[in-house]
C-alpha cells in the first residue's frame, strides 16, 4: 500500500506577499482543484493508493472522494514550517510506504519500483547550489518508518534553529542543502547516502521530480517522466496535460 500525502492550509494576503516576496510563483487561485487533480494523477497509476490531507484546525475543504483529512494545531503565518511539523507527525504514526508531495505535481507513471529499494527517506536532486533537493516529493519507506523519523525529527530541528526567518517559504530546503553539503550533486542516477545512520537514497529530479527550465514553458508531452511538477510560472499548464495525457487512460497499474 502506497499513500499519498499533501498539505495544505489557507494563507492570509498577507502571508501571500511575504511568500511573493522570496519567490516569483504565481498565485494558485483553485487550490481545492489542484489537490484533486494531483490525487487522481496517483490513482491513475496506483490503484489501491491511500489519499491524505494535512492541514490545520480551520480549513475549510469541500467533499474529497475517498481522502482522509488530518489536522494538527498549526501556524498558517508560517506554512512551509508547519508543513514541516506536519509531516512529522504524521511519518511518526506511520505504517505504510508514504510519498509525500506538493499540489501542483502529477503523477505520470507507477512509482511502486521506488520501494524495491532499501531506504529510510528518499529524495530528488538537481546539480543546483542554491537548492540542489527539492522538497515537492520525498519518500518514506513502510518497513523503516523509525529510520524516516529520525530524518524528519533532524530536518525540522535544522529548519527550527538555523532558518525560522525563513519559515513562511524556503527554510526547510535552506535547510536539506546545509544537512548534505559535502554530497556531489553533479550527477544524474540514482545514488545512496548515509546520513549519521539514516539510509537515503537520492533519485534524479529529471525523472522524479521533472520540471522544465525556469524560462521554459511546461506544455509539452513527457511520457518518460514518473513525475511532473509544474511549479511556479508552470502551474498554468498542470490541467491542460491531465485532460490531454493521462486522463484519457483507462490502464491502471497496481
Amino acid at each position: 500500500m502506497i499513500t499519498f500525502v499533501t498539505f495544505y492550509i489557507d494563507v492570509t494576503a498577507r502571508t501571500m506577499d511575504n511568500i511573493h516576496r522570496r519567490t516569483s510563483t504565481i498565485t494558485v487561485t483553485e487550490p481545492q482543484k489542484y489537490i484533486r487533480t494531483m490525487f487522481a494523477s496517483a490513482r491513475r497509476f496506483h490503484r489501491e493508493c491511500r489519499q491524505v490531507i494535512l492541514s490545520d484546525r480551520g480549513t475549510i475543504f469541500p467533499p474529497h472522494r475517498d481522502t482522509v483529512i488530518i489536522r494538527y494545531d498549526l501556524d498558517a503565518q508560517n506554512p512551509m514550517m508547519s508543513r514541516s511539523i506536519a509531516w512529522l507527525r504524521y511519518i511518526e504514526g506511520a505504517e505504510d510506504h508514504t510519498i509525500f508531495l506538493d499540489s501542483d505535481i502529477l503523477i505520470n507513471g507507477d512509482l511502486s519500483r521506488v520501494f524495491d529499494y532499501d531506504f529510510d527517506v528518499s529524495l530528488t536532486y538537481r546539480d543546483e547550489d542554491k537548492w540542489p533537493i527539492n522538497a515537492g516529493i520525498n519518500f518514506a519507506h513502510g518497513r523503516r518508518i523509525d529510520g524516516a523519523a529520525r530524518f524528519h525529527r533532524r530536518w525540522l530541528r535544522r529548519f527550527q534553529v538555523r532558518h525560522d526567518d525563513s519559515s513562511v517559504w524556503g527554510g526547510d530546503q535552506d535547510a536539506l542543502r546545509e544537512m548534505f553539503s559535502t554530497v556531489d550533486f553533479a550527477r544524474d542516477d540514482f545514488f545512496f547516502h548515509d546520513l549519521d545512520g539514516i539510509k537515503v537514497l537520492f533519485l534524479p529530479c529529471s525523472i522524479y521530480n521533472f520540471s522544465t527550465s525556469m524560462n521554459c514553458e511546461m506544455d509539452g508531452h513527457y511520457p518518460e517522466k514518473k513525475v511532473l511538477h509544474f511549479k511556479g510560472r508552470r502551474k498554468p499548464h498542470l490541467f491542460p496535460y491531465w485532460r490531454t495525457y493521462i486522463k484519457p487512460g483507462e490502464t491502471e497499474k497496481g
